[in-house]
């Protein structure tokens, strides 16, 4: 059957080319006796003949495997490209290592070559005379310069390398610096919620010891301490000058500027002892915010003190207030007086004292701040008292000190003249001791 069916399928090839060169040689009775085969005698061909196959199935599988073909070879290649790549890399790697390791070797020979020559030199080197008498040196170990390689380089830093030939006794140690310690991050401060801050805002001012004063308060105390480290720059010049001419000595200079604290307390108990006195009202009691001492011996003392108070009333300081405590049978002895600087219009305190009436002053000081706490009890201050009041007992007085009185009191007056204020000294007549006039108010 198989033969049969390549005889027609031969015998039909020919018959097809025959009718193809007979059109083409424009053979005209051969091609009209032929007619074309009708397009649906194929199907009604018998058993025995070979129906031709279909031409669209066959080329679509070779069309498919056509496709594959180029698929698997491009994958082939791929694979055979990393392969070589994977070849090429290890065989570089290989190269490297095998570099390195002739530049090694080739450190180790040049390392060994300099130490035998080195032993060289050394032997060939002529002895000196004195060498005899000397011990001979002990000559170093062959196998300790061959066995030592030189440290390699850190890789980390690559800037302090160092040369592989140098000896490894003249390299110079690397001192390497700790690492600074950065300060911890400062975290933000926690919010406080708004009822705490209406809180604080309220209550900020100055609390010590029970004693309260308020934020309005506090910035008029803090007016009038930077008005007293202003003014004390023209009084201590004068004060100085008094102290030359009279052969005076100034105890505590350093002190001369009463402690904001001791002010801010003064303030503070005044307000609380009288509730309708105001914070200016308090601060006008004070004089001594800028306070001096001078001292004389006790056969000076009496025409020191007279020569101060004519100075002071020359250069028209206005005084303020005279406390002659020396007549006193007990406590404090010595003169404390007030004084309005005529530049500045600020009011300042001079103590005149002797040395011994200045030793019991520093001795009672302590006790003089504990009877002025508000946690003294009454019983307290009572003993304190006594103990202060035998202190000074103990203290001579001068030689007319008795008699002292101040010059006439100046009362200051202040008037505002096109905006600015000016301070003005009115004389008032005194007799012997005095209280402080209260100055009018700005």
């Amino acid at each position: 059957m198989r033969i049969h069916r390549a005889h027609t399928f031969r015998a039909v090839a020919w018959t097809v080319t025959a009718a193809a060169l007979a059109s083409t040689l424009s053979l005209g009775p051969a091609a009209a006796a032929e007619p074309a085969c009708p397009p649906a005698e194929p199907r009604q061909t018998p058993a025995n003949t070979c129906p031709v196959p279909p031409t669209k199935k066959q080329p679509a599988k070779k069309q498919a495997a056509k496709k594959q073909a180029p698929k698997k070879t491009a994958a082939k290649k791929q694979a055979s490209d990393k392969q070589a790549a994977a070849k090429k890399q290890a065989a570089r790697k290989q190269a490297a290592d095998k570099q390195a390791a002739r530049k090694q070797a080739a450190k180790k020979q040049a390392a060994r070559k300099q130490a035998a020559e080195k032993q060289a030199a050394r032997k060939q080197s002529p002895q000196a005379p004195t060498a005899a008498c000397r011990p001979p040196r002990p000559k170093p170990k062959p196998a300790d310069s061959c066995q030592t390689t030189p440290r390699k380089p850190a890789a980390k830093k690559p800037a302090r390398k160092q040369p592989a030939a140098q000896k490894p006794s003249a390299q110079k140690p690397t001192t390497q610096r700790p690492p600074r310690k950065r300060p911890p991050a400062k975290r933000p401060p926690a919010k406080k919620p708004p009822a705490q801050r209406k809180q604080l805002k309220q209550d900020h001012g100055w609390r010590s010891e029970g004693l309260y004063i308020d934020a309005a308060d506090l910035r008029k105390v803090n007016v009038f301490l930077a008005r007293a480290r202003k003014a004390e720059r023209t009084i201590s010049p004068q004060v100085r000058s008094i102290a030359r001419r009279t052969n005076a000595t100034v105890v505590s200079f350093d002190e001369r500027l009463r402690k904001p604290e001791s002010i801010k307390r003064a303030v503070a108990r005044t307000m609380q002892g009288d509730p309708t006195m105001t914070a200016e009202d308090a601060l006008a009691r004070i004089n001594n915010s800028v306070r001096y001492i001078l001292q004389w011996p006790d056969r000076s003392y009496v025409k020191g003190v007279q020569d101060t108070t004519k100075l002071l009333a020359g250069w028209k300081n206005a005084n303020l207030r005279w406390s002659n405590t020396w007549a006193r049978p007990r406590g404090y002895k010595a003169i404390n007086s007030a004084w309005r600087a005529n530049n500045s219009g600020h009011p300042y305190e001079l103590q005149f004292h002797t040395p011994k009436s200045r030793a019991a002053q520093r001795r009672i000081r302590p006790l003089y701040e504990e009877s002025h706490r508000s946690r003294t009890t009454s019983q307290r201050r009572a003993q304190i008292q006594g103990e202060m009041n035998r202190i000074y007992a103990t203290v001579p007085c001068p030689a007319g000190s008795q008699l002292l009185n101040g010059p006439r009191r100046r009362s200051a007056e202040r008037r505002v003249v096109n905006g600015r204020q000016y301070v003005r000294s009115v004389p008032v007549m005194t007799r012997n001791t005095f209280t402080a006039r209260e100055p009018l108010k700005p």
